[in-house]
């Protein structure tokens, strides 16, 4: 079972050794630990699979990498959309694409540069009737070819993170009591829970001026203890 939020702050204090009164805010643990599981996110997504086996390894990519996947298997989303003037919307959370289809079959992505030539293919043109469908991926939307098609298209695809918060009611004494209720708790599983806590002591030390918290956060971002 992955920790909640008030294990994940309680953990933090632990490390920095500084007690709910005169040390680490839900404010401060707020903006930690989101800014560094955004960073880790996005490492993962695009920046540390690029080769497997040192500088001289081959390119990967992010699909060829089942560590990685399953580190991002709590983003991993299927969803159904709908086709509209051969245009789909991605849903709000969309990261990166790992697939679409339309029924039992793939639709092929197409560069912006190679538009030109799937509509001027003569030999396996866009096809509904044939199954042979293309997308040209935008900002927000897909385009698909060809342009006619209706219903629903599958996607799978890698969502972004979410903002966590330790929520809190006040007791008699003003003190601040865990809220569990509202509070927002992390979707990675427990490990990387872990590892993007003690990542977090980086940012919790610019913020205090404490050069020992940024020295453990950044260790443990280039060491992985």
């Amino acid at each position: 079972m992955a920790w909640n939020v008030d294990n994940i702050y309680g953990f933090i204090k632990w490390l920095s050794r500084k007690n709910q009164s005169g040390g680490i805010s839900a404010g401060d643990f707020f903006y930690a630990w989101n800014s560094e599981q955004y960073s880790y996110h996005e490492d993962l997504l695009g920046r540390w699979q690029n080769r497997s086996n040192g500088k001289s390894g081959a390119n990967t990519g992010l699909i060829l990498n089942e560590t990685i996947m399953t580190k991002l298997a709590p983003f991993t989303i299927p969803a159904s959309l709908t086709i509209v003037d051969g245009l789909v919307t991605k849903p709000d959370n969309f990261i990166y694409t790992l697939a679409l289809r339309k029924g039992n079959y793939k639709i092929y992505q197409t560069d912006h540069s190679r538009i030109w030539a799937v509509l001027e293919d003569v030999i396996s043109p866009p096809s509904i009737t044939n199954n042979n469908l293309n997308y040209t991926e935008y900002e927000d939307y897909y385009s698909l070819l060809p342009s006619n098609g209706s219903g629903n298209i599958s996607l799978d695809y890698i969502a972004s993170c979410n903002d966590i918060s330790w929520a809190y009611i006040l007791d008699d004494d003003d003190k601040q009591i865990y809220d569990a209720a509202n509070s927002i708790k992390p979707l990675w599983n427990q490990n990387t829970i872990v590892e993007i806590t003690k990542r977090a002591l980086k940012s919790l030390g610019v913020s205090f001026k404490d050069a020992d918290f940024q020295n453990y956060g950044q260790s443990n971002i280039k060491e992985g203890d």
